[in-house]
């Protein structure tokens, strides 16, 4: 195998962003003598940055922001003839949001660019560049023509539909590319259809999550004995998001149980201003609301190791695959998720509620109120964690990206 991986990112290990990378280079460190880290960003612009193992190197992220990018971007020499040709193909001209991903996109290549010309000189030409976004035209350059070149795709970095139906050399980045990690078969199968991509290099590369918990998910379904139905909901706070319609099902909750709801994540001040005042307005005493902002990973898993979760919802507008919903699923809790992106490709009628994207909030309440038959429930709970074990275990899933990484070298 390889010795050496070059990951680029957007700003890992710097922020709180990609969240699961750090899993993925924690367990890849493993089998690689060396990883390299490339951060376009530092969002932040701290020095401080997430613990990395003692074998990967992290480069000074590669763009500036603000008036910096802009300088830098246009005074220098390096070639953009792909992005010349895309400019005129895709009519860019003609549409002002497109031209305004272009251009920033344009920018950005040319920094790094000339940056990697100076980095790539240590890095051997036996090692594999991967490029944990789609957003990765340097790879369509001579600079990397003599590497294996590997690209994951998520959502918003894949979708047109979520990008004003533009995203800058996506059908050149794929084709130069050595191998494809899409996230989900529902991009697997745009990647054959929409871009031509020859199947033999598209590897499904599911993300996971970690959970060694001893858990019990046959637990004894008592709790509804005890009046209570906890809910709990896991997302940053912003409109596509759509967490308020989670306030419009329990208004149409008619029950005498409490219901408590828990949403970790925040969002902006306005945001959480607006979420908090019409969870105020719900008027239902056995409503309770607790919203516990940004937390840890491990701060989160204490809570499910601590509290019988009935539910976990995600009533999103858009998804790639749910990391949220894996994570839950490795406690045993089922879900309620609305069919958008990949979601149907973790959550169906045996572990949860597959519910369309613009559903109606008093079906939704039935189905969180649906606990009186046990055996079924119970049999949503074990589904749930089976899913997670079958198919979305980091150990498992970071294995089989080692070996196909392995294969492409």
């Amino acid at each position: 195998m390889n010795n050496i991986l070059v990951y680029f990112t957007a700003s890992y290990p710097y922020g709180t962003r990609e969240t699961y990378l750090h899993n993925e280079i924690l367990m890849l460190s493993k089998y690689f003598e060396h990883i390299y880290i490339l951060p376009m960003y530092n969002p932040t612009k701290s020095s401080t940055r997430r613990v990395t193992p003692s074998n990967v190197i992290v480069i000074e992220p590669l763009a500036p922001q603000g008036i910096s990018r802009l300088v830098s971007g246009i005074f220098n020499l390096t070639p953009c003839i792909e992005y010349l040709k895309e400019f005129f193909s895709e009519n860019i001209y003609s549409d002002i949001s497109k031209m305004k991903r272009w251009f920033n996109s344009m920018l950005v290549y040319r920094i790094v660019y000339a940056k990697f010309k100076d980095i790539k000189k240590g890095i051997p030409l036996n090692s594999i560049l991967y490029s944990y976004w789609a957003e990765a035209p340097l790879f369509t350059t001579k600079l990397c023509r003599d590497y294996k070149k590997v690209v994951r795709m998520h959502a918003g970095d894949f979708y047109l539909d979520r990008n004003k139906n533009y995203l800058p050399l996506r059908h050149l980045i794929y084709q130069k590319s050595d191998l494809l990690l899409p996230i989900s078969e529902d991009i697997r199968q745009k990647l054959i259809s929409y871009y031509n991509i020859d199947n033999k290099k598209i590897f499904l590369n599911y993300l996971g999550t970690y959970n060694d918990d001893d858990i019990t998910i046959n637990r004894q379904v008592s709790n509804n004995g005890l009046d209570l139905i906890r809910i709990v909901s896991c997302s940053n706070v912003y409109k596509l998001k759509r967490i308020d319609l989670i306030i419009d099902i329990f208004s149409h909750i008619k029950t005498n149980k409490t219901i408590e709801w828990h949403h970790f994540g925040t969002g902006s001040k306005e945001d959480m201003a607006f979420l908090n005042k019409k969870a105020k307005e719900l008027n239902t005493e056995n409503i309770k609301t607790v919203f516990h902002g940004q937390v840890s990973q491990k701060q989160l898993y204490e809570f499910y190791r601590n509290h019988y979760v009935h539910w976990f919802i995600n009533v999103s507008e858009h998804e790639g695959l749910p990391v949220s919903i894996m994570e839950a699923f490795s406690f045993g809790i089922p879900a309620i998720a609305t069919d958008v992106g990949a979601t149907k490709e973790i959550v169906d009628e045996s572990n949860g509620y597959l519910i369309p994207k613009f559903f109606n909030p008093q079906l939704v309440s039935e189905k969180i109120k649906n606990l009186d038959d046990e055996a079924k429930y119970r049999s949503k709970r074990n589904h749930a964690f089976l899913t997670w074990k079958e198919r979305f275990d980091a150990s498992r899933n970071y294995l089989l990206l080692r070996d196909k990484l392995k294969e492409c070298s």
